[in-house]
């Protein structure tokens, strides 16, 4: 009797919070030929290499911090796939890549990432190290000036998130649109791999 208890309260705890899909449910993810390893500096003031995730899957995307709208809103996504992840968000690292390295020094990035609820590092580094970097993943950038504003000027830039396996490869993208569920079964995926 107290042993049936038991079970049915074992069992009844692990529908408490419900796993991810079981492996063989997820998509087999191809490799993309994009990306590679780069250095730039983190948001600490820190020398940074890719290279030093790995074993962990890795999501970069490339922003600015005065950027009004696909930034702020990508960050609070990616916070909330962080929480939805649950006990696997310990094994996924956010890059958030400064395409305005002019204006967002370490500081500023620092200051930007704290206002939402993602454990991400803000990387800069010098124009070329960044149109690098840019490059390598065949993301894009543009500088449109506004002269009437004070800013001077936005970017125009990628809004796609780039998903890397722990072997720093870029296995999928996800478009702006994605869902939180779409990105978290994304990710998933990218953890079975």
């Amino acid at each position: 009797m107290v042993h049936g208890l038991l079970a049915a309260f074992v069992t009844g705890l692990s529908g408490c919070t419900p796993p991810g899909p079981p492996a063989d449910a997820l998509p087999v993810l191809p490799v993309l030929p994009i990306g590679g390893d780069f250095e730039l500096t983190g948001h600490d003031g820190q020398p940074f290499a890719l290279t030093s995730l790995r074993g962990k899957a890795v999501l970069i995307f490339f922003g600015y911090s005065s950027c009004p709208d696909a930034c702020p809103t990508t960050l609070s996504k990616l916070s909330t796939v962080a929480r939805r992840l649950g006990e696997d968000r310990a094994r996924v690292r956010t890059l958030y890549i400064s395409v305005d390295p002019d204006r967002d020094t370490p500081e500023v990035l620092k200051a930007d990432l704290a206002n939402f609820s993602v454990e991400a590092l803000g990387l800069t580094g010098t124009k070329d190290q960044i149109d690098a970097v840019v490059k390598q993943y065949a993301a894009a950038y543009e500088i449109v000036p506004t002269p009437e504003s004070a800013a001077k000027y936005t970017i125009s830039h990628t809004t796609k998130v780039y998903a890397l396996d722990a072997q720093g490869r870029v296995r999928t993208t996800f478009a702006y649109e994605a869902t939180v569920d779409e990105v978290v079964t994304g990710l998933r995926a990218v953890l079975a791999s």
